[in-house]
């Protein structure tokens, strides 16, 4: 059991004294630049409103009736600015699978009187147009587009139009789906379809493009685009240290990742450690009371094991095996006085201690040590540590679930995504993928090098809804044990948004392609290596802004929502046409970063053959064992960011036209 200790603070201290996170150069803010606007409206995470709705994004209906009789009916999501009347017309071939003309009459729902033929560009933006105002529109009920298809003439009284109001289909037009068509149709369930921009076919670059790429400096190529410390600095509030937007702090992060100069506090703000309602002087006021918190936990079972505690002497045994063989290869864990692996095996004797589930499992060692690494104080890495742990603790569970999910999750996204790659597994007999066992429960961690590792787990955990890190505010044990700010500062200071939806669903960059592969495996930090950060593919922007904060989803403070028709959504979400549990939302993009490692090794894994090798080796998993630290960090983020951009707007899609009236 978990020892009991007074849980009263000392608050006789200066709140601006100085500590090793909170120097000048992170608390203070005096640039004189613009900041971005603070939004305080409390948010639903992943929760859809009634006004809610995609930029650029239209919902509507087709009818196709048969002598006056509906025989269809159609719910469809188009890109506003890949919509015209000649895609619309094939657009209702293809769905309908068409084969004689047709009338094409636009009916709105709010007035039906208002029902008139379309036959060119002009009606089919009028009818957008005028469905888009009465959405903006507060005092009008909302509308819902229709377009009603005849397929076979009326008489002349009912027609009232004349012949050019019929759509003449040509031979071409006969054809279910022609080559030139410019966009993808995604059915889904219930009669709803998808439409999206066609993707490009992109050819692989050879051996000798790649090399004078990288000789010349290639035109994808971008610099260092991180968050620096200007930057961060233009995100606080000048007067108080505020962080002003967190959705396009979070958005930035996931981009681009940040400098190294200024990690340690970003990561304690992207793990919730540090929140967006709290000043310079809460922060340091919270680092002093959570050195001493976590001072009298860890004095009470190092008590305990002086008093020979079989249950702490036991556990302190476990973890010490494990903490001498963690990232030896590190300078600072390998250090002669080995305070830092000291430091670490304090922090997974605390956590053991005051969570005897899951308590101690082996893999947990592997998560403290970057944590450690980059925010050096011991207080705050248990703080960090305990907040990951909301997330990751499910997949140290004893029951397996959530790594079952996890693998479930996998087969599935490799079936989706590379048909052959999931026949050639199924071949090596290894479709239980027990070989990324250690890659889904350490997100990855031992895959990269590991300052490379930094870069990955921030992307990552900007990826993540805010909720995923939150505590509970109830000042129970569980709060003070974890060092929960509520818990240990004054209650207004806890987050006014305690409860927000997932943030990473847009990006300012512009590009839609890859950068080329490095074949030199160095530090994702362009202060390390040089390291050229990475152009950023298949990218789009996303703002759900509405003039009704308090009952939106605001997703991006600074977006471009014309680039947003950019994004070409893959065929193989139609493996993900419902809407998926929080939990497996959350776990997406570590499975995308798995699916990265596995496409990065795809031309070796296709030449490998069970008649090379025993039938019970797994020649996969040895192959991959042999590569641990040594993957291309750049390339795997750029491909994993690329397939959850598409997984999140698809998600967002499938929910708007899901639950649209």
């Amino acid at each position: 059991m978990p020892p009991t200790n007074n849980n009263k603070m000392h608050t006789s201290h200066s709140p601006t004294s100085s500590i090793s996170l909170l120097t000048d150069d992170y608390s203070e803010c005096n640039n004189s630049d613009e900041v971005a606007s603070t939004f305080t409206s409390k948010l639903h995470y992943r929760q859809l409103q009634s006004d809610y709705r995609l930029p650029n994004v239209v919902v509507f209906t087709i009818s196709l009736n048969e002598c006056n009789l509906c025989q269809s009916k159609k719910k469809f999501s188009v890109d506003t600015q890949l919509l015209s009347y000649s895609v619309l017309v094939r657009l209702i071939n293809r769905t309908f699978n068409l084969r004689s003309n047709f009338t094409l009459i636009a009916k709105e729902s709010s007035s039906f009187r208002c029902n008139f033929p379309v036959t060119d560009d002009f009606d089919v933006d009028g009818c957008i147009m005028n469905m888009t105002e009465e959405i903006d529109d507060e005092n009008k009920q909302h509308s819902t587009l229709e377009f009603i298809v005849y397929k076979y003439p009326r008489t002349k009284d009912q027609l009232q139009y004349d012949s050019d109001d019929w759509c003449v289909l040509d031979e071409s037009s006969n054809i279910v789906e022609r080559k030139d068509d410019n966009f993808e149709i995604i059915p889904i369930q219930n009669d709803c379809i998808i439409v999206t921009v066609k993707p490009k076919d992109q050819r692989q670059e050879t051996f000798l493009q790649k090399a004078t790429g990288w000789l010349h400096g290639s035109v994808n190529s971008s610099s260092n685009n991180c968050v620096t410390k200007k930057e961060f600095q233009q995100m606080l509030d000048p007067s108080t240290g505020r962080l002003l937007d967190e959705q396009l702090f979070r958005q930035r992060i996931f981009d681009h990742g940040c400098d190294e100069s200024i990690r340690k506090i970003v990561w304690c703000y992207l793990l919730r450690v540090f929140n967006e309602s709290m000043t310079n002087e809460d922060k340091s006021e919270y680092t002093h009371r959570a050195k001493e918190r976590y001072n009298e936990m860890k004095l009470a079972w190092q008590n305990r094991c002086k008093q020979g505690d079989v249950e702490i002497t036991t556990l302190d045994n476990l973890i010490q095996k494990d903490v001498r063989r963690t990232d030896r290869s590190v300078k600072f864990f390998d250090d002669k006085e080995n305070l830092s692996c000291q430091k670490l095996f304090n922090i997974l004797m605390t956590y053991s201690v005051y969570h005897p589930e899951p308590g101690y499992i082996q893999g947990m060692n592997d998560m403290v040590s970057p944590l450690l690494y980059v925010i050096r104080d011991e207080a705050l890495t248990y703080a960090c540590f305990c907040s990951l742990m909301r997330y990751m603790s499910p997949l140290f569970h004893s029951n397996g679930n959530a790594m079952n999910r996890r693998l479930n999750l996998l087969r599935k996204t490799i079936q989706a995504i590379d048909m052959d790659l999931w026949m050639k597994i199924e071949q090596c007999d290894i479709g239980n993928l027990m070989f990324t066992f250690r890659w889904l429960l350490l997100d990855c961690k031992r895959e990269f090098p590991f300052k490379d590792i930094f870069r990955v787990f921030e992307t990552l955990w900007a990826s993540l809804p805010i909720d995923t890190f939150e505590f509970n505010h109830d000042n129970t044990f569980s709060d003070q044990d974890d060092l929960c700010p509520s818990s240990l500062c004054n209650p207004h200071r806890s987050s006014f948004m305690s409860s927000i939806s997932n943030t990473i669903l847009s990006s300012r960059s512009a590009s839609p392609t890859l950068e080329d592969t490095r074949s030199q495996h160095s530090s994702l930090d362009g202060g390390d290596s040089g390291y050229r950060d990475e152009q950023l593919p298949g990218t789009f922007d996303l703002n759900l802004r509405s003039n009704r904060l308090d009952s939106s989803c605001y997703l991006s403070a600074s977006t471009n929502s014309n680039s947003i028709s950019n994004i070409s959504l893959g065929k193989w979400l139609t493996h993900f046409s419902s809407i998926d549990t929080d939990e497996q939302y959350s776990d997406m993009f570590t499975i995308f970063l798995c699916v990265a490692l596995l496409e990065q090794n795809r031309s070796s894994i296709m030449q490998m053959s069970r008649l090379n090798t025993d039938d019970d080796d797994d020649h996969i998993g040895s192959y991959f064992t042999r590569l641990v630290r040594q993957h291309d960090a750049r390339h795997a983020l750029q491909l994993a960011r690329n397939y959850h951009r598409q997984y999140v707007l698809f998600q967002m899609r499938v929910k708007h036209l899901l639950t649209e009236n």
